[in-house]
């Protein structure tokens, strides 16, 4: 009798680790399944859990404008005497945004318009784009410098 005994506790243990087991395999096995990637690639399921929102009509629009459209693009100065360097004329005048680069000084925002992906700051001189940097351009007395705030065209 002590071994029928004996015999049903170590089966009863394995049955117990058994069905631990199994109930484990089958928790593991739906949260698996639950994916849809691996739903999909295991049973071509193409079924697409989608939210849907319902739509609700506006009852008001804003509209507002982020303050760059009130800031000026434009911008023009005179050499008042010969030999007046372009850069420190314009710096007396307005604040710029500069930065340093191996070929020169390059306008990166005046008056805090800055330059972006789409625009940049174009230098001309008496109504020409200007071939140089505006740090080497030198002026003549009544010579014209405008900053135009242009679009970059590829």
């Amino acid at each position: 009798m002590a071994l029928y005994i004996r015999i049903a506790r170590v089966m009863t243990k394995n049955i117990n680790k058994f069905v631990s087991l199994t109930f484990f395999l089958l928790i593991v096995g739906v949260l698996f399944l639950r994916q849809p990637k691996i739903r999909e690639s295991l049973f071509n399921d193409k079924t697409r859990v989608t939210e849907t929102v319902p739509s609700v009509a506006p009852s008001a629009q804003l509209e507002f404008q982020v303050g760059e459209s009130n800031l000026q693009k434009d911008y023009q100065f005179i050499a008042t005497n010969s030999g007046q360097n372009a850069l420190e004329l314009v710096e007396s005048q307005v604040k710029l945004d500069l930065k340093e680069y191996d070929f020169g000084t390059m306008i990166e925002g005046v008056n805090g318009l800055m330059a972006d992906n789409k625009n940049y700051w174009a230098v001309y001189q008496n109504g020409e784009y200007a071939q140089t940097g505006i740090a080497q351009i030198e002026l003549q007395k009544n010579d014209k410098i405008e900053l135009k705030y242009e679009e970059i065209t590829y």
